[in-house]
């Protein structure tokens, strides 16, 4: 009997696929579909074959093929594996032709378009899996290879397989859908086989892909308990933030909060700010903020006293942040509101007594419980709609060790040093030529194995020449390394030799030019 695939087997291509993304360059990840779509219509297949593409109907026709959903939403009629967002019915025009367009084309030189009266000719470059390699696939030493079965069975899911079906007939099917040289496939994909029992089921046997893919995707501005607002009002960030779609994947699982950890200029602050204001409605009243301390205590955070000539004793006892973020929760409970509280640098100070009895009713099972402060006596509890987001440099020895109780409860996402986001900074500023990005991203890149722990990107924020790029290297990059690196047994001098070398080979290169 003929073969269906699985719909819990697509849902889990999703998660893969998105996982994949993760493991690569983020960003430019986002070009597999638009490349897919090129290639499906031959463009370099044999090499130097010029290929039409139009937008209308080849590019729709793509994502109508693949990625549409049939439930009605106009609005949204696409999903996009990458993120696990829904998207607008111009998808295949503002986003996919036009990365293609502009980036693939234009900044990789992974292949040139030349317009006609018929539309736009497309013929890949001889070397565009190399050039899809480096500018995706590889972090550091190592590239993430993009799983093949997952994409055979999201994209192939409305289909009839023999009974003999195996993953090696997804990927020849794949393989006749999608046809490259040879070489040109083992750079780009991977397969990873599996038993037959975990792709397949009979035929006859109903399967419900459009569910399995809705339950899939990550909606955006959800409250911590999975019940769904009304639609955002604010879209602060890009939805298709991987950061964002991470927390919100986290929020619709349930979470007692969320702590952004990695090394110092990742940008842990940044995103706890973004992402706050993206999921509030008013950041005026729904946005509360504190930084810890070694001398922060539960007086500060939660309830202290505060001198008043009226009271017998000359103080009242008052609410602290963390009773004031309950209380607005709590109002806007009914509205389905979300309260952000940001804790920043949340390992500089000491769990046990900042937080008292509240590190048991922080927790997601334990939110809505009673308990009684112990200043005042009152019967409080913590509303499931308020949302903590907190920073921690978790390498910095300089710190003493956070209470294991503490770091349990909380989800933890990393926040990596990334070449990617470091070059776009530089990109931006238009003073720097594409070989002297390469050259400094590729420092960058091996900074990260000189310093204990790595070196964030940010700091290539405010960088917009190449003085800028010296004196932020002196007063900020360096002595931040220089922290990681005593504080690790290491030495300092390596890393300034680099520096040192990278100089000397842009301003050689720019004496050359």
């Amino acid at each position: 009997m003929p073969k269906r695939i699985l719909a819990e087997r697509v849902s889990r291509s999703l998660n893969n696929i998105c996982s994949w993304r993760e493991s690569a360059k983020s960003q430019a990840a986002t070009h597999l579909f638009p490349m897919l779509a090129l290639i499906e219509r031959g463009a370099g297949q044999p090499p130097g074959t010029a290929t039409l593409m139009r937008e209308t109907p080849h590019e729709f026709d793509f994502w109508n093929k693949y990625f549409r959903l049939n439930d009605g939403d106009l609005d949204k009629p696409y999903f996009n594996p990458i993120t696990l967002r829904r998207a607008e019915a111009g998808f295949p025009h503002s986003n996919s032709a036009t990365i293609r367009k502009n980036t693939f084309a234009g900044k990789w030189h992974a292949a040139q378009r030349n317009d006609t009266d018929d539309g736009e000719n497309w013929i890949l470059a001889e070397d565009y899996a190399d050039i899809f390699r480096e500018k995706v696939l590889k972090k550091g030493q190592s590239a993430s290879r993009v799983p093949v079965l997952d994409l055979a069975v999201l994209m192939f899911r409305n289909e009839e397989f023999p009974d003999t079906a195996d993953a090696n007939e997804l990927q020849n099917r794949f393989r006749q859908q999608f046809q490259m040289r040879n070489d040109d496939y083992e750079k780009i994909f991977v397969l990873n086989p599996e038993a037959n029992s975990s792709l397949f089921e009979e035929s006859d046997q109903p399967q419900d892909y459009e569910s399995a893919i809705k339950g899939t995707l990550v909606e955006d501005a959800r409250t911590a308990t999975s019940i769904p607002t009304s639609p955002p009002i604010s879209t602060v960030m890009n939805l298709d933030d991987p950061i964002l779609v991470q927390v919100q994947k986290l929020l619709s699982l349930g979470t007692s909060g969320i702590i952004f950890t990695g090394a110092p200029g990742t940008g842990k602050s940044y995103y706890a700010k973004r992402v706050a204001k993206h999921l509030v409605r008013d950041v005026e009243n729904d946005l509360f903020k504190v930084q810890f301390h070694p001398s922060y205590g539960y007086e500060d955070f939660v309830e202290g006293y505060r001198p008043d000539q009226t009271s017998t004793s000359g103080f009242q006892i008052v609410d602290k942040t963390f009773m004031l973020a309950c209380a607005r929760a709590t109002e806007l409970k009914p509205t389905n509101g979300l309260v952000v509280l940001i804790v920043d640098e949340i390992n500089r100070g000491d769990p046990a007594r900042i937080f008292g009895e509240l590190l048991t009713y922080i927790e997601r099972t334990y939110r809505g419980e009673n308990f009684t402060l112990p200043f005042s006596g009152r019967v409080a509890s913590v509303p499931d709609n308020l949302i903590f987001l907190g920073t921690m440099n978790p390498y910095d020895r300089s710190i003493s060790q956070v209470d294991a109780a503490f770091v349990r409860r909380f989800d933890h996402i990393e926040v990596a040093p990334s070449r990617e986001v470091a070059e776009e900074l530089l990109e931006r500023t238009g003073c720097f030529t594409a070989s002297q990005i390469n050259l400094i991203g590729s420092w960058f890149e091996t900074l990260q194995k000189m310093v204990p722990f790595g070196i964030g990107h940010s700091f290539f924020a405010d960088i917009k020449n190449l003085e800028h790029l010296k004196l932020v290297w002196r007063y900020r990059m360096r002595p931040s390394a220089q922290h990681a690196i005593e504080l690790n047994d290491g030495a300092i001098g390596d890393v300034t030799s680099s520096f040192d070398a990278l100089i000397r080979r842009i301003e050689g290169a720019a004496d050359d030019a």
